[in-house]
């Protein structure tokens, strides 16, 4: 339970927001911070009463997505344009400024349904539906909803019973809910994911294909047929279990009887291999009347005797892989020890599986990070179970979800490391060599991780795990700690985010730190990636703003973003170190005042001409030299004077004997002189 301090803090935080103004998105849709509507909350956010400003006609509702879970931003359009009864209607999209956080929210207005949620929540129980209706209201409107987004090459990733409301209030047809407020898998529950995907972490699940779509309308079906959840009470561990040890169809349908057409449906999506599995049009066939020959499920090879480990048997590489993946030091010793081959290979009677075993280890050496122990065990696992996800160190994601994996890390503050070495490690491209089936998109994933690995080697600004992140996820926001509340999903925005935290007075050191240079370096192709090797804290000073005014610049050349005087004056007070580049005092003064002048009208071009500009520096490095040359000859003439100064004694003591030679030559002379005269006259 709460404390007492948190709750007056939540409770004034209710407050604040039940008296906080109107929020506007795009002038069209005004949103009400202190209305929720709580039966319409998405799994990625809240739900908020919301007003058309334009089309009156329309009754929409807003969701704020939780600042910590990553919208679908990237298929807004494709599911905007959508206009189909059996899926909800997404209106409009963007950014909000929200009054709880002091900051910017994502904000989705979808078209508020006529009718509740048909199920609030999976522990519910309702009537069973019957046949004709599971087919009329469920059936027919959410196969036509996933034909229309698989033409489109969406996966829709949350259908379950929660996510189905009524058109109308009399409850006739149903719609499909909303797909973009988390991703794909993301807050569905075990029970109705693939056992591939519910071995994942949410956030590493991937987007997946409309085959695990399929799958989950095939759990729905069984739920609303029964009219409760077959495995309620069960957690997702055990649900998933449950699938491992007897397959999902067996393990959900268990005992119960269906309609026998409802049966057929269930059964043919419910197939664990999704190559089995049945398709849109295999259900178009089925409602067209045409029975299909059920499809019976794989059964997976089982050995001869089982393989203890920790204190249990295992029969199944699967359930092993599991297992060892939750005990990697004690695994790692059983895989180094030959036990696991000689069970693979005597118990099991697969050489092709202990070949790829041995593979694993053979390559385990390569990549950095993590132990050799943790490399080990994730290679094994992957060979052992090659449809699942890649598991290391606690942590289980498709190569697919690797990317959300990540961004989910960075969105909670928590660390990214594991998910580096994932990539560091080289696993999503083992993983792809021991697929059984080859496909066409396995070839651009792995051009992706061997380029994204060259940006884990180099840790300078502009490259690492950042650069990772916002490479993977092209419409992820900066992360950086300076404008993280603005989410600025551009360099535009970026820009004037950092312009908003100026006008604040919250300027810290620099303008740009790691997250900031690794998004621009994502985001604008274009720009000089030397200049970000010059923002590392062991770079000259006057080198580092320079290059920092060059890259901001850049962008507001690019971009045309004016009026940044806030940024441009949080810039100036760091150019101390460029204006002393400049030798001649009053020079420097007048680049100080241009300057300020070119800051005062937010032109970052204009700045970075006034302090490096090449002409004025070599007029005044010219200068300075002419000035260095004048004083040292001037110095070299203070020298001889200085030196000939020091040596005044022997100037005196030789004039001084010159002076008495002479005064006695002309002593003597004028002596001769007289006796000569005295004699002659």
């Amino acid at each position: 339970m709460p404390s007492d301090a948190q709750t007056a803090t939540m409770g004034a935080a209710t407050a604040a927001m039940a008296n906080a103004e109107p929020v506007k998105l795009a002038e069209r849709y005004e949103i009400q911070p202190g209305a929720p509507i709580p039966l319409l909350n998405a799994v990625g956010g809240n739900a908020f009463t919301a007003k058309a400003l334009r089309e009156k006609r329309i009754e929409p509702f807003a969701v704020i997505c939780h600042a910590s879970i990553l919208p679908r931003m990237d298929i807004c359009s494709t599911v905007g344009s959508l206009d189909n009864a059996t899926h909800m209607r997404l209106l409009d999209w963007g950014l909000v400024d929200w009054p709880q956080d002091r900051g910017r929210r994502y904000c989705l207005v979808f078209e508020r349904p006529g009718g509740k949620r048909l199920m609030g929540s999976l522990t519910d129980t309702l009537d069973p539906m019957p046949e004709d209706q599971l087919t009329r209201q469920i059936i027919h409107p959410l196969v036509s909803a996933l034909k229309e987004l698989s033409s489109r090459g969406v996966v829709h990733g949350a259908i379950r019973p929660t996510n189905l409301f009524y058109r109308d209030l009399a409850g006739g047809g149903l719609m499909l809910g909303e797909c973009v407020s988390a991703q794909p898998g993301y807050g569905q529950p075990v029970l109705l994911e693939t056992i591939e995907r519910g071995m994942a972490n949410p956030a590493g699940r991937g987007t997946g294909t409309m085959a695990d779509d399929l799958y989950s309308l095939g759990v729905t079906l069984l739920i609303l047929a029964l009219g409760r959840n077959p495995l309620s009470g069960l957690d997702d561990e055990a649900v998933l279990q449950a699938k491992l040890e007897r397959g999902s169809y067996p393990a959900l349908v268990q005992q119960h009887r269906l309609p026998l057409a409802i049966n057929e449906v269930v059964r043919g999506l419910l197939v664990d291999d999704p190559k089995q599995r049945w398709t849109l049009n295999d259900l178009d066939l089925w409602v067209a009347g045409r029975r299909l020959s059920p499809k019976q499920p794989q059964i997976s090879r089982r050995a001869a005797r089982p393989l203890e480990f920790q204190g249990s048997e295992y029969w199944h590489c699967r359930t092993l892989a599991r297992a060892f993946a939750r005990h990697a030091p004690a695994a790692a010793s059983v895989i180094e020890s030959g036990e696991l081959d000689k069970w693979l290979r005597r118990s099991m009677g697969d050489d092709v599986r202990a070949e790829a075993v041995n593979n694993a280890i053979q390559t385990a050496s390569s990549g950095k990070g993590g132990s050799q122990g943790d490399r080990l065990v994730a290679r094994v696992c992957i060979a052992l179970d090659p449809a699942a996800p890649i598991r290391y160190r606690g942590r289980a994601m498709m190569p697919d979800g690797i990317a959300t994996m990540l961004a989910d890390a960075f969105m909670r503050g928590e660390s990214p490391q594991a998910v580096a070495e994932v990539i560091a490690n080289q696993l999503p491209m083992f993983w792809v060599n021991v697929q059984t089936d080859f496909k066409p998109e396995f070839v651009p994933l792995v051009q992706t991780f061997d380029q994204l690995r060259g940006f884990l080697d180099r840790s300078s600004h502009g490259l690492g795990v950042e650069r990772v992140l916002y490479e993977m996820n092209p419409t992820m926001p900066c992360m950086s700690s300076l404008v993280a509340k603005q989410l600025p999903t551009s360099p535009a925005e970026l820009l004037r985010a950092l312009d908003w935290i100026a006008a604040g007075g919250e300027r810290h050191k620099d303008p740009i730190d790691r997250q900031i240079a690794a998004f621009l370096g994502a985001r604008n192709k274009r720009g000089d990636e030397l200049l970000y090797t010059q923002l590392g804290s062991g770079v000259e000073p006057m080198r580092r703003i320079i290059a920092m005014l060059t890259i901001l610049s850049d962008i507001q050349a690019r971009t045309g973003v004016d009026g940044l005087t806030h940024l441009a004056s949080w810039v100036v007070a760091l150019l101390d170190p460029a204006f002393r580049r400049f030798h001649n005092r009053p020079q420097q003064q007048e680049v100080r005042k241009m300057a300020d002048a070119a800051a005062h009208n937010g032109r970052l071009t204009e700045l970075l001409k006034v302090v490096d500009d090449p002409e004025a520096l070599r007029r005044d490095r010219l200068a300075f030299e002419a000035a260095q040359i004048a004083y040292r000859e001037a110095d070299a003439e203070m020298d001889k004077i200085r030196h000939t100064i020091a040596d005044r004694n022997s100037i005196i003591e030789t004039s001084g004997r010159q002076v008495a030679a002479i005064a006695s030559s002309l002593l003597s002379t004028v002596l001769v002189a007289g006796i000569i005269l005295f004699f002659a006259f």
